[in-house]
């Protein structure tokens, strides 16, 4: 299976698929459409908290851990 990627803009609910491309693709295709908004072209600012964990006492054993 050849996989190709592009960016096009809808005209008239034609896609337009460059002509580099044209050729190479065969009669039939399969067709997933990733709309460009303005929110996905931003991308969430995450904020990293510092978790501290007291492990004191804590003991496991890995067989018990490899059971799961």
């Amino acid at each position: 299976m050849q996989v190709v990627e592009f960016d096009s803009c809808v005209e008239n609910g034609v896609i337009p698929i460059p002509s580099q491309y044209k050729d190479s693709l065969p009669g039939s295709v399969r067709v997933l459409v990733f709309p460009k908004t303005a929110a996905s072209k931003t991308t969430p600012k995450k904020q990293i908290y510092s978790l501290s964990v007291d492990m004191a006492g804590f003991t496991f054993d890995r067989s018990e851990i490899n059971e799961r």
